[in-house]
């Protein structure tokens, strides 16, 4: 070889031995921005289960059905020892985002991420398998104050999710801020004895979303018109065949200062129905949802998001906006009370609001809808939401926090409430109703919780609220309380007991 030959060789061979360097020091530290655990998992029964660190510990999270012989754990797990936890009793919800990440959704809400969910009820039954057109954030000041996040997520198709019903769009509660994990379920319950109209239920899941325990959720069907959900004239069925034609993005708004819709052809003859609808209080409505071209704002300043149809035409959002403030003014006048609203309904959901004491109610998240008018032509109050901030949990800074279980709050407390029922309550025909609805239904319901109810759900719950204590055990420690605690249990059977107890004296000749 002569001696040119050579120098190139030791240039190409240094230069190769640089570039290896290189590498190995970019891997370097890359890994040291990986978590230690990255590479300690357990492979059970076709599952993969990271392992989780807390402080000098190592956990393994185990859903109900899967047992601790049949863990196959990785090499860097086995260097290691792990402290087995297993849940009882409940379902099992594994989600696999196409990133194989949770990152960018928790980096922004409204992001939007595919993927896969499988479904095993408590026994390791399937109970669904299909594909997930998104999983996204959900909640508002919930999710900017707490790190345990809620979702929502979309079906590729309509599954009747751990007997749920027929839907594609779910909520996964994280119900961070309430130590027992049960209170939103108790208001669902509360809805469901007295009969709120489509009221629903959910169910307390162990989620695993990319082989990571994220905790106990709940799981509950998202607020849409469907034949399991809010079962009313669909308008979207009629208006998708041929909207779904057009580019979206060319779709052109239709605005005034009150009314946001869209100037798109009429398809339905009958725009009397179906609508469903969401209040809000102003901030929100202009802040959060402003980018929203459905909706309007009554003559009252309530504000309206028009959940169903998806575009409300020129004629449509005109129709419902005008309907609404006839309500509106019935409900205001006392006038024909009745005639534009579904006195019973508007009764049933104050009623409920008022037992639990609810900070949202009539603040947000609260839903309305409006039939055909060849099915049912009133105004009707439909079911509820958010109740985490119910029963005695309540923040600091809010209106009850300071309060025991007595007082009627009218729902008329926050700057943002309505005064719809602040006003119904003026009315003897309505005052009879709650008092006729808490009588029969809620009062045996809420006694219920007391006497055994409350002390199921412990029961049921324990062996994964302890697990949730142990994955989210840094938040709690921050915030001041934990799951798995049974004075937290305690503490809400003593308040729903003396809520009764006063709202009998109030309601109960």
């Amino acid at each position: 070889m002569n001696k040119g030959k050579l120098k190139w060789l030791k240039f190409i061979i240094l230069a190769l031995c640089l570039i290896i360097v290189f590498i190995m020091v970019h891997m370097d530290n890359e890994n040291k921005a990986i978590d230690e655990t990255y590479f300690m998992y357990a492979e059970v029964s076709g599952h993969r289960i990271n392992v989780f660190k807390s402080g000098e510990k190592y956990y393994l999270f185990l859903p109900s059905f899967l047992n601790e012989e049949d863990i196959e754990y990785s090499f860097e797990a086995r260097k290691h020892d792990i402290d087995v936890i297993k849940s009882d009793g409940l379902a099992s919800v594994f989600i696999t985002t196409n990133s194989g990440s949770l990152d960018n959704i928790i980096a922004d809400k409204n992001y939007k991420e595919s993927g896969k969910i499988k479904v095993y009820d408590k026994n390791g039954s399937e109970n669904i398998s299909v594909g997930l057109d998104y999983m996204k954030g959900r909640g508002n000041y919930s999710w900017t104050n707490w790190d345990k996040k809620s979702f929502k997520i979309k079906l590729s198709k309509n599954k009747n999710f751990l007997d749920l019903g027929e839907g594609q769009d779910y909520a996964l509660i994280a119900n961070a801020s309430d130590a027992t994990l049960i209170r939103n379920h108790i208001a669902r319950e509360l809805e469901c004895a007295v009969e709120i109209p489509f009221a629903s239920t959910g169910r307390f899941v162990d989620l695993y979303v990319n082989g990571d325990y994220m905790g106990n959720y709940y799981l509950c069907p998202s607020i849409e018109v469907g034949t399991d959900r809010v079962d009313i004239t669909n308008i979207d069925e009629k208006q998708s065949l041929v909207y779904s034609r057009y580019n979206s993005e060319a779709f052109d708004v239709y605005e005034t200062p009150l009314i946001k819709g869209w100037n798109l052809p009429e398809v339905v003859d009958d725009i009397t129905g179906g609508y469903l609808l969401e209040r809000e209080f102003g901030d929100r409505y202009t802040l959060e949802y402003g980018d929203i071209n459905n909706g309007f704002i009554t003559d009252n300043e309530e504000h309206f998001i028009v959940i169903a149809p998806q575009y409300c035409t020129k004629s449509e959002i005109n129709y419902i906006s005008d309907f609404v403030n006839k309500a509106e003014n019935e409900i205001l006048t006392g006038e024909n009370l009745g005639q534009y609203i579904n006195l019973e309904s508007f009764a049933k959901r104050y009623l409920v609001e008022e037992v639990v004491k609810n900070y949202d109610g009539g603040v947000s998240s609260a839903y309305y809808y409006k039939d055909s008018d060849l099915v049912d032509s009133r105004f009707t109050a439909g079911p509820g939401w958010d109740f985490d901030m119910s029963l005695g949990n309540y923040l600091e800074w809010m209106d009850y926090a300071n309060q025991d279980a007595t007082g009627i709050t009218r729902l008329y407390t926050s700057e943002h409430s309505t005064n719809y029922f602040k006003q119904l309550l003026e009315y003897n025909s309505f005052n009879e109703l709650v008092k006729e609805y808490f009588e029969t239904s809620a009062y045996d319901y809420m006694e219920y919780m007391v006497a055994e109810g409350i002390d199921e759900y412990e029961d049921m719950l324990s062996a994964s609220a302890y697990m949730d204590s142990i994955r989210w055990g840094q938040m709690y420690e921050e915030k001041g309380y934990s799951t798995a605690d049974t004075t937290e249990y305690q503490k809400l059977k003593q308040f729903i007991a003396d809520r009764i107890e006063y709202l009998k004296g109030e309601w109960v000749n």
